[in-house]
């Protein structure tokens, strides 16, 4: 595998970061990941934006090192060109840089690192329906810039671990009595078939989803009427239908909540709606043939 390091393509066992980069010493770094059907990447625009983003309020300069977070279509195709793929997941992270001592503050100015790579992804033809998957509900106790997609997950990775313990997949996470995203996704109800999800740069602090965006985009096309507002807990444990959205699976049900069923225990049928728009999009941009399956 070819994998992007600085400015250079390497084969991945040639590829070397310091241990001494403020990505492995404090997980000092943002991170997207973008998926591509048929070299399509999906949302890129968007993508590019919350790159932007996230390196702005980590304060991670790159302009000395070349990269430019809003030239990320053209840096993903060379990618994939050098891999040899068109269905894909891009992982990308841009860290601070490596400085000459371990200091929880630099006291240099540093050449960040550039780092990404790519791993073979299904085709949209074999992605027909949503997944359907169980979650629990938790707590929030991870930190609250959650509009920095940093590479620091462990509380992430804690939340999912639990959900892991109780055998489910995702853990959708409150603050406050407020739902406010998935510990790897962002999330919405459907309540008398009306969508609902709550919004960015409010209390409780979410991601800037790009798939979100998508899914409120796709509700709109498909006729169904999106809300963004504050949803209370008690709102969404009772919810008809509720739903999880991320970049590399477009929009999942969840079909199980702490081990009770959502609705009749498959994704409903605005979960399904909103899917098929959402594929249909994509299906549109890559050029499938007509006759070629968009929905469901």
């Amino acid at each position: 595998m070819k994998v992007h390091l600085n400015g250079r393509l390497l084969d991945e066992r040639d590829a070397h970061i310091s241990v001494l980069d403020r990505g492995f010493l404090f997980g000092d770094g943002v991170y997207e990941v973008v998926r591509f059907f048929a070299r399509h990447g999906v949302g890129m625009d968007a993508h590019a934006r919350r790159l932007a983003r996230s390196l702005a309020l980590a304060r991670i300069d790159v302009r000395a090192s070349g990269f430019d977070p809003h030239a990320l279509g053209a840096f993903c195709a060379s990618l994939l060109d050098a891999n040899g793929l068109d269905d894909a997941i891009l992982y990308l992270q841009v860290t601070r840089g490596a400085a000459r001592t371990r200091s929880h503050v630099p006291t240099e100015a540093l050449a960040p690192t550039v780092f990404a790579m790519v791993t073979p992804a299904p085709p949209l033809s074999t992605i027909l329906a949503p997944q359907e998957i169980g979650a629990i509900t938790a707590e929030d106790t991870r930190w609250t810039r959650c509009a920095i997609k940093t590479t620091a997950l462990m509380g992430n990775i804690l939340h999912l671990l639990d959900a892991a313990d109780g055998g489910a997949s995702e853990s959708i996470l409150h603050r406050g009595g407020l739902v406010g995203e998935g510990a790897y996704s962002n999330v919405a109800i459907v309540t008398r078939g009306v969508l609902a999800t709550p919004p960015v740069d409010e209390d409780p602090p979410i991601l800037h989803g790009t798939a979100r965006t998508d899914l409120l985009r796709a509700a709109d096309d498909c006729g169904v009427r999106a809300e963004i507002r504050a949803i209370h807990l008690e709102e969404f444990m009772r919810a008809d239908e509720i739903l999880i959205t991320s970049s590399s699976r477009l929009a999942s049900a969840v079909v199980r909540l702490d081990g009770q069923p959502v609705g009749d225990g498959h994704a409903g049928p605005v979960t399904r709606r909103v899917f098929g728009a959402m594929r249909g999009e994509i299906a549109r941009a890559i050029g499938l043939p007509a006759g070629e399956r968009v929905g469901v």
